[in-house]
């Protein structure tokens, strides 16, 4: 049985390695929370499942993969979720501030960007990958 060696293997390309990311974390909020909604009768819960608790989360996983990574696995989850549940805060402030967004948003957006965060770090390898 002959191995290929290493150098031998196709990269991921970036588009792959994003929808690989990107995608899980935008579809596994969205059907828990809108599952819970169903459940609930709450029709706030599902508007929001598809989108300030889906988005964040995408977009925290983006974040995550394109963001510099090294040091051990629970140094970069904790990072991940500071990071992007910062984020999540500062954009949802400035859409509460300026009126585009209810104060609702804060208790949708941030958990589920801090957890987009945590998963995508928790799913990558510790270098990158050439490409």
């Amino acid at each position: 049985m002959a191995t290929t060696p290493k150098s031998a293997t196709v990269p991921r390309t970036t588009l792959a390695t994003v929808a690989a990311n990107v995608i899980p974390a935008y579809v596994m909020p969205a059907a828990m929370s809108y599952a819970s909604a169903l459940a609930l009768a709450d029709h706030r819960l599902a508007a929001a499942s598809v989108t300030t608790i889906a988005i964040p989360s995408a977009l925290a996983a983006l974040a995550v993969t394109f963001g510099p990574r090294g040091g051990r696995r629970p140094v970069r989850m904790l990072v991940a979720a500071c990071l992007c549940a910062a984020l999540a805060f500062v954009a949802s402030l400035a859409l509460v501030h300026t009126g585009l967004a209810g104060s609702t948003l804060f208790l949708d957006a941030v958990p589920s960007a801090a957890l987009g965060g945590v998963i995508t770090a928790a799913r990558t390898s510790n270098r990158k990958k050439d490409s």
